[in-house]
């Protein structure tokens, strides 16, 4: 039996890559949103729909976000975040989802400009 590596297996023990959420606050008369407020609005939506998975905030553009989190809950995240806040007026609507923050960026960069 040879001791070598299938070409498509390093050997190594698989890795949870984090999945990049496009987040998009909806309403157009929203003013640029702080971090701190993204920071809030999203853990009490992961709080009220009871996923206590962490998160990060990687970029903020005013009313874009991009937030990171597991791979594992991420439909539950979209769930949670697209649900009215508490304030009831405002909603966060989830654009997209990506395996890298390479193509996350470009989102927030054509979504700014445009």
């Amino acid at each position: 039996m040879s001791p070598r590596k299938s070409s498509t297996s390093s050997g190594r023990p698989p890795t949870r890559r984090p999945r990049y959420l496009g987040i998009e606050a909806a309403g157009e008369h929203l003013p640029a949103l702080t971090p701190r407020w993204w920071e809030t609005a999203l853990r009490a939506g992961l709080d009220r729909a009871g996923v206590s998975e962490r998160f990060r905030i990687v970029r903020i553009d005013g009313r874009r976000a991009i937030a990171e989190i597991d791979h594992g809950t991420a439909a539950r995240a979209r769930s949670a975040w697209n649900a009215p806040l508490a304030d009831r007026t405002t909603t966060l609507t989830t654009r997209r989802t990506w395996g890298t923050l390479r193509g996350a960026k470009r989102w927030l960069r054509d979504r700014s400009s445009g």
